[in-house]
């Protein structure tokens, strides 16, 4: 695979692009639109953005040069999961403990809102909670336990 390649490859090779039942291709944007806001990109992000918009009485433009959950959306299989990516503690000692725990709680309320859109929107998705974290050695693991005993004492 050549780096120019890439991005194509990893999209088009991913387990969500082989397994999915891909939206139809929408129409390419002919001519002039009139909105309010225009939403570049029609990722979870984007298409969350472009949802509340019109929901709170926005006329909205939704712009995506592939097609639905192309990018990055695409190639995460749709997981979401609690806090950031990288470990709680990392957050702490960079923002401090009350900046931490705001958006660790943004990111409950974030999973919460999902959840909550799955319903509204009776959206067939095969929602499951859960997450995997795993690790390869006796230290690994071992770290891995006291992180979590940590969460759970401090976090929930």
């Amino acid at each position: 695979m050549s780096l120019l390649n890439a991005e194509p490859d990893l999209s088009r090779d991913s387990f969500y692009a082989a397994t999915v039942d891909a939206p139809p291709a929408g129409a390419a944007l002919q001519g002039d639109v009139d909105a309010d806001v225009a939403v570049v990109g029609g990722g979870l992000a984007g298409l969350s953005a472009a949802l509340d918009l019109a929901q709170a009485g926005r006329r909205v433009v939704l712009l995506e040069a592939q097609r639905i959950g192309f990018g990055a959306s695409g190639r995460n299989g749709g997981q979401a999961i609690h806090g950031l990516a990288c470990d709680q503690a990392v957050i702490e000692r960079d923002l401090g403990p009350q900046a931490a725990r705001r958006i660790w709680d943004m990111s409950i309320e974030a999973l919460d809102l999902l959840r909550q859109r799955i319903r509204d929107h009776a959206i067939d998705c095969d929602w499951q909670d859960g997450y995997l974290a795993v690790a390869v050695g006796r230290r690994k693991a071992a770290a891995l336990l006291a992180a979590t005993d940590d969460l759970d004492a401090r976090y929930g």
